[in-house]
């Protein structure tokens, strides 16, 4: 270990329990940022229930470390480890995680939906919020999307100086260079009895051009498989509300396909490119009204549609690059580690 790393604090992001059973999006994050993190010269791994669990749905070369191992290497240590919790932590007692003491940490937060922000609200919610924001060992709030850091801003009250906005990248794999075909996809876990409700208003209509399409759902696929399936398709229709960013929908558009449906808020920044149609939550008959009118351009329009999909696929993967999110974290922990070194000389 040189002498630089000797320097900054270790990163331990607590990622329990260990999940596998189903793709989790703000999991594969917090294994993105792990691994910037590293290329950027910090001791940063994922804090995991068993030691060497990885989940096996997306690849990640971002070291894990089990909070047992942590513990007995010495990790976990107030004056030199810098703890990252995911916002769904709000209520959790760091006091006992498996067995372990944490509560003593300096805190980051890594918020990456704004809408999970309180938890399942009760009566003692606004106290837990104000033990988790407002402790003085917090040392920063990462938010993931423009309509996130808003939320934490005029919701929470959270000052400028604690927020630094995180650019969630789009994986190279979404490309808009594939054979497109007439098909038409959708993530199915999230709303289902909406993705039926559109379904049988298609089964019951009558669609103009819409002999020849086929509609699946994106279900039990690794991360790559997706990549594929999108890359092939035409139109990606979303239902995840609320989001905190909406990655689904970035990475259809870098695909090259036309976005129909909820930006669940998060998500709200990708539509503004023009080859998408945001769909207010529950608005079933606007939704199959833009499914209709999208058959109808690929058909009348299928040049012009070409053209402006390859831009907007151009005009995402640049704004949502590796680049611009290394980027936003290397400024983001320029923050933490001056604010980590104040926090230790008071203590």
């Amino acid at each position: 270990m040189n002498s630089d790393l000797q320097v900054k604090p270790l990163v331990r992001f607590l990622c329990i329990p260990d999940v596998d059973d189903r793709p989790i999006g703000g999991v594969k994050q917090i294994y993105r940022h792990v691994e910037h993190l590293c290329a950027l010269g910090w001791d940063a791994a994922v804090l995991t229930e068993t030691q060497g669990f990885k989940p096996s749905w997306f690849a990640s070369q971002a070291p894990t470390i089990s909070i047992s191992n942590a513990h007995s290497l010495g990790e976990l240590s107030s004056s030199g480890c810098i703890l990252v919790l995911p916002e769904t932590f709000i209520s959790t007692n760091l006091s006992c995680i498996l067995g372990y003491d944490l509560s003593k940490l300096p805190t980051v937060v890594f918020n990456q939906n704004a809408y999970y922000t309180y938890g399942q609200i009760h009566e003692g919610t606004a106290l837990e919020i104000q033990r988790f924001y407002d402790n003085a060992q917090l040392l920063q709030v990462l938010a993931i999307s423009e309509d996130t850091h808003a939320f934490l801003s005029r919701n929470l009250g959270l000052s400028d100086v604690m927020l630094s906005r995180i650019i969630n990248a789009i994986e190279p794999t979404f490309v808009n260079d594939h054979p497109k075909s007439d098909l038409i996809h959708w993530m199915p876990r999230k709303n289902p009895e909406h993705v039926q409700a559109i379904l049988l208003g298609i089964q019951r209509i009558q669609l103009k051009y819409g002999q020849g399409w086929q509609a699946a759902p994106l279900f039990n696929l690794s991360h790559s498989q997706v990549a594929d399936r999108l890359n092939r398709s035409r139109i990606f229709l979303s239902f995840g509300h609320p989001e905190g960013f909406g990655l689904p929908i970035a990475e259809a558009m870098a695909s090259g396909c036309y976005v129909i449906g909820y930006s669940g808020g998060g998500g709200r920044e990708l539509f503004g490119f023009g080859t998408s149609q945001e769909i207010n939550f529950g608005d079933w008959t606007s939704y199959l009204t833009a499914i209709k009118d999208v058959l109808i351009r690929f058909t009348e329009q299928p040049r012009e549609m070409a053209f402006l999909l390859q831009r907007n696929s151009h005009a995402v993967r640049n704004l949502y690059s590796f680049d611009q999110e290394r980027q936003s974290i290397a400024l983001a922990w320029e923050r933490i580690e001056q604010a980590f070194f104040s926090w230790r000389e008071y203590q």
